[in-house]
């Protein structure tokens, strides 16, 4: 869960932590690219769907759910 020495949009909270694509946003340029100058890199945005117990545990009620917008770049496929 290291923090890139980059700019990212990515909450740490949620890196490496599975969760469910709820919907496509659109493409938009990635900011992580842009904010260095390096070029919009457009990408889909998807809303994410986290069980709240799969952030924080047997804190969070079960009941309750965190929903992230990610890019492309920072999701991976589960296995």
């Amino acid at each position: 869960n290291e923090h890139p020495p980059t700019y990212t949009r990515c909450p740490r909270y949620v890196r490496g932590l599975r969760g469910q694509v709820q919907r496509d946003r659109g493409v938009w340029p990635l900011p992580d690219t842009a904010s260095y100058g390096l070029g919009d890199k457009p990408q889909h945005c998807y809303s994410v769907r986290f069980a709240a117990t799969e952030l924080w545990g047997s804190r969070a009620d079960p009941k309750d759910r965190v929903y992230a917008d990610l890019f492309e770049d920072y999701l991976e496929v589960a296995s």
